[in-house]
């Protein structure tokens, strides 16, 4: 077709590329005189004369967006048996071709193309236009490193979508889970496939991958992709990529000024595990921190072995004073007064220690030998508190903090995972230690599975008290036997 006119006005001179709609090419306006890329794509599905009003409306709206990183669109015609898009020429290559020559980018550069991404994403949804299909090989990167993304709104108006589950074969790598249930395509969908383009930049493949189709598509609905590991990944975009492949639609950034948002959090957004490696539980699922939670602890057998006869009355005094501390440590950070109403936002409190009872200063006017012992507020570091207290205030404590973090969450885990804290306070306080046990490790895993499906984030405060409680309180009955190792 090189050198044919297409309506008398745009001449064919170079094929750029062909795809599954059809083909590109360079081609010349020969009225205004400029270059341009022509998009020939195939025969339109249906009634013809119905398909061009259709295709001529979708790309009518397309060529009302106009943005810095969307291709913008000038002309669309028919010509022959097929129907033809006259697009911005951009001298540069998309993103798949991009991997293919000169590996991955730097996680700095993803970085900026998940913020120009998202520019565009943002104004197309503004004008009411959903892309459909959102891909490396429908993102452009020019020489002066403006991303331009292609083919808005086309998708679906040039029949390319497939019958059945509803979405293009080729592009099922970066389909949404709405959409592989065969529900439309909504600005949602479009965040979660630029959630897998990400993804694909930074660690070399989309987020799922099978030997077919079927097997793509059964992991967009129910598989969590693998963690991003590169130190030149930030992990503000790591925790961004993850949230953008949410399977609810509802808990993904729906806008550039949240991508931005999430791109600019602090660092510790992900937090670590109070306790060392070798302290740790087993399970990753339950695992309240992100970080350590691959690492196989090493076999240093004695003190993991034998949970299931746990030595709670033994454990109990010197955990106490862990405890104890630990709380200490978040009322300072927090500039929490010990007065029992506002230690814990109006959770029940606990005689948390006979130390906090200290004002015995009834100096009394004997002048023997032990003046320097009269003031003596000093059992406060004399005494050890009385663990089970100590415990059951860690308790509400946690519940409490587990209870401010609510507000921000988008899940109803924290509301429940605090009930069940309070009720493991009540029972250990009554001496029920198997029914704190079970309802403290129902919260945990509550919180936990929030945490990996990004429904909620833990805070340093909170996992910090989950690792010291969890090495006090026995799992329930049958859940540590693997731990032995014969």
């Amino acid at each position: 077709m090189n050198g044919e006119v297409l309506a008398g006005r745009y001449r064919l001179l170079t094929l750029l590329g062909r795809g599954g709609a059809g083909e590109v090419w360079q081609a010349e306006d020969t009225v205004l005189a400029r270059q341009v890329a022509v998009k020939l794509l195939r025969r339109l599905e249906g009634d013809p004369m119905d398909a061009v009003v259709r295709f001529r409306a979708e790309a009518q709206a397309a060529a009302r967006l106009m943005h810095p990183n969307v291709v913008a669109t000038y002309d669309v015609g028919t010509e022959d048996e097929h129907v033809f898009l006259v697009m911005e020429l951009v001298s540069g290559p998309d993103l798949a071709q991009l991997m293919r020559s000169s590996g991955l980018p730097s996680g700095k550069l993803v970085a900026d193309i998940a913020t120009q991404g998202a520019r565009a994403l943002d104004a197309a949804h503004a004008a009411g236009i959903v892309h459909r299909d959102v891909k490396p090989a429908n993102l452009l990167l020019a020489p002066d490193g403006t991303l331009k993304i292609t083919d808005f709104g086309i998708a679906k108006g040039a029949g390319t979508e497939t019958t059945g589950v509803g979405v293009l074969l080729g592009t099922a790598s970066y389909v949404s889970p709405e959409q592989v249930r065969g529900q439309s395509a909504t600005p949602a969908s479009d965040w979660y496939s630029f959630g897998c383009v990400l993804y694909e930049l930074l660690s070399g493949t989309p987020p799922f991958t099978g030997p077919n189709v079927e097997s793509v598509m059964r992991q967009h609905l129910d598989a969590t992709p693998e963690p991003i590991h590169r130190t030149d990944v930030e992990p503000a975009l790591a925790n961004l990529v993850l949230q953008l492949l949410a399977k609810d639609p509802e808990d993904r950034p729906t806008s550039a000024a949240e991508v931005t948002a999430l791109l600019a959090a602090a660092p510790n957004t992900q937090v670590l595990p109070f306790l060392p490696s070798a302290e740790q539980d087993d399970a990753p699922a339950e695992a309240l921190g992100v970080g350590n939670w691959e690492e196989e602890p090493a076999a240093t057998g004695t003190h993991r072995a034998p949970r299931k006869g746990f030595p709670f009355a033994k454990v109990l005094v010197p955990m106490a004073v862990v405890l104890a501390a630990v709380i200490g440590g978040l009322m300072l950070r927090e500039s929490v007064t010990t007065d029992p109403p506002a230690a814990a936002g109006g959770t029940p409190s606990a005689p948390v220690a006979k130390a906090s009872a200290a004002p015995k200063t009834t100096p009394k006017p004997t002048p023997s030998k032990t003046p320097s012992k009269t003031p003596s507020p000093k059992p406060t570091p004399k005494e050890t508190p009385n663990p089970q207290a100590a415990l059951v205030q860690s308790l509400r404590t946690l519940a409490a903090q587990v209870r401010q973090t609510e507000q921000g969450s988008r899940s109803k885990a924290p509301r429940e995972a605090a009930r069940d804290l309070d009720q493991a306070a009540e029972a250990l306080d009554n001496g029920n230690i198997e029914s704190a046990s079970k309802h403290f490790y129902e919260a945990r895993q509550r919180l936990a599975e929030a945490q990996r499906n990004h429904r909620w984030q833990s805070t340093p405060q909170i996992s910090a008290l989950f690792a010291a409680v969890g090495q006090v309180l026995p799992r329930p009955d049958g859940d540590g036997e693997r731990n032995q190792g014969d």
